[in-house]
């Protein structure tokens, strides 16, 4: 049995900004009009869920392996996903020519954000029920429906990120990939924050 808070709590966490939603609503800013986005969206998407699937299968083994020593670990986490967004924000704010041709989101950074998206963390220590990962029943069912949520909040970002391109202009337009370098940058220094207070 799915609960409804964890239902609603997933809804909310996959609709607020994060690294991977950003960078799905870039990549749906910067494809090109000529019909490629329907063959890259899939990839995206199913990335976006590997990601998320094998972080919070990987933070489940941890769980039932040290218990509640999870927690001496998570700021080591946070550090390590700061590191990477910020290099992120780096690459993408020196590529913002490439990033505007709509060439530099590709699955792979989709899957390597969505690894150390904090977003996991949220999901496997506080929104999965307690004990879920000594119980296969329970994380099954929870695991399906993130299966099902996932690519529906990750394809409604990647159309925001495209409506927002159509209805921009193009000087807007070559601003979103320096914007988007920006709030992954931001994402970085909070988890940094997190991950030294943690310490």
């Amino acid at each position: 049995m799915i609960s409804s808070a964890f239902l609603f709590g997933l809804a909310l966490l996959l609709a607020t900004p994060g690294p991977t939603n950003t960078l799905l609503a870039l990549a749906g800013a910067t494809q090109p009009r000529d019909g490629t986005a329907r063959f890259l969206l899939p990839r995206l998407l199913l990335a976006e869920l590997a990601g998320y699937l094998s972080a919070v299968l990987v933070l489940g083994a941890l769980m039932h392996a040290v218990g509640a020593g999870i927690e001496a670990i998570r700021p080591a986490l946070q550090a390590a996903a700061a590191l990477y967004l910020a290099l992120a924000a780096i690459r993408m704010w020196r590529a913002r020519g490439e990033v505007a041709a709509g060439a530099a989101v590709a699955p792979s950074q989709i899957l390597a954000t969505t690894l150390l998206n904090p977003k996991t963390l949220i999901i496997a220590l506080v929104l999965m029920p307690a004990g879920w990962s000594g119980q296969g029943a329970v994380a099954a069912t929870h695991l399906a429906a993130m299966a099902l949520m996932i690519p529906l909040a990750g394809g409604a970002w990647f159309l925001g990120g495209r409506g927002l391109a159509r209805a921009a202009g193009s000087r807007l337009r070559r601003a979103i990939p320096r914007a988007s370098a920006v709030l992954l940058g931001l994402f970085a220094m909070v988890l940094a924050g997190r991950a030294l207070a943690g310490w």
